[in-house]
């Protein structure tokens, strides 16, 4: 009598490749999206408070986004899809 392993599907975005990738693909979105929400902070609180946000929050959140994703590997695409309907809702707005 033979055993047969049945090997188990793994999805590919929980493999440690998967995980790197995903890191890594959202620098592609993090980078422009925090740096237009930088920007857009920036030009409505230094007027106000005579102080800009400093540049390393902008590096703060792009490096936060960069972890959160790798950690897990399904959040980077559901929270920038919100950031940009947000932005755009918006632009359209003012």
């Amino acid at each position: 009598m033979t055993r047969i392993r049945v090997r188990q599907d793994i999805a590919s975005d929980f493999t440690l490749g998967g995980r790197v990738v995903a890191a890594f693909g959202s620098l592609l979105f993090s980078v422009p999206v925090m740096g237009l929400l930088w920007l857009l902070f920036n030009s409505q609180i230094a007027p106000v408070s005579d102080r800009a946000i400093s540049s390393s929050y902008l590096g703060a959140a792009v490096a936060a986004f960069a972890v959160l994703t790798f950690v897990f590997p399904r959040f980077a695409p559901n929270v920038f899809g919100w950031l940009c309907d947000l932005l755009v809702r918006l632009a359209r707005w003012s």
